[in-house]
């Protein structure tokens, strides 16, 4: 298992779509809290830094997704898949790898990424002459919450990689799903919108305190089982599809 994993990683870490799409997502980062939210925003807001913190989570989770699937897709694309599965005794052991790899560098990404944020807030209010007042920063509550929603997101990405091994086929999906198909099923649904896997993740995030709004753990349950779901089938196929 250590083999494969230093394989994913050696994978990750030595194309140039990592550095590109990270450096990509730290530079938006960077723009929304330093002008909009430090300089241009409302130094007074008590919650200023946990709101920078779950803008960080909504402006990353599109390039952690790309990112995981990537990771996948590339090796169909390029046809290195086959050194992937050769050189593992179990398919489930190489897409485990995948999986791992993924979820520690979005972990870390996503801290680095806050961390960067909330100085690019002080530095962008400070330069404005303004100082922050005092800030309430629910720790316990905020990690988890933007953990999660990140780990998900990428999580997905690499659910898609798996089940359509084409990068446009995954694409698509990523951003027609969300932004076109649950929309359309909202008109149906209504109220039970909330129930559909993209709307369940949002809400994880989100900070709306409506009755009509799951709560963040029983939203993170269920976009899980959606997952879940996902899962079963993608590593069913994994296992049985031909590499080609």
């Amino acid at each position: 298992m250590s083999e494969a994993l230093r394989s994913e990683y050696r994978k990750l870490f030595t194309i140039r779509s990592t550095y590109i799409i990270s450096g990509l997502a730290l530079l938006l980062v960077g723009f929304i809290s330093f002008w909009v939210m430090g300089y241009k925003g409302a130094s007074d807001n008590p919650h200023l830094l946990m709101d920078a913190a779950t803008m960080t989570g909504q402006a990353i989770s599109l390039f952690m997704t790309i990112l995981a699937i990537l990771l996948i897709t590339h090796e169909y694309r390029y046809n290195t898949i086959m050194y992937t599965l050769t050189s593992s005794n179990r398919r489930s052991k190489a897409l485990l790898s995948k999986a791992i790899v993924v979820s520690v560098y979005v972990v870390a990404f996503t801290a680095l990424a806050t961390l960067f944020a909330i100085a690019m807030v002080w530095l962008g209010t400070s330069l404005k002459g303004n100082e922050l007042a005092t800030q309430q920063f629910f720790f316990g509550e905020g990690i988890w919450r933007l953990a999660f929603y990140l780990w998900a997101y990428a999580m997905t990405g690499l659910l898609l990689g798996v089940l359509f091994r084409h990068v446009v086929g995954a694409l698509v999906t990523l951003f027609l799903v969300p932004t076109t198909v649950e929309p359309l099923l909202g008109l149906l649904l209504k109220e039970n919108t909330k129930y559909l896997p993209f709307s369940a993740l949002d809400q994880v995030i989100s900070n709306g305190m409506l009755s009509s709004v799951l709560a963040h753990n029983k939203a993170a349950l269920l976009f899980g089982a959606y997952l879940a779901v996902g899962w079963i089938i993608a590593w069913f196929l994994f296992l049985r599809r031909d590499a080609n």
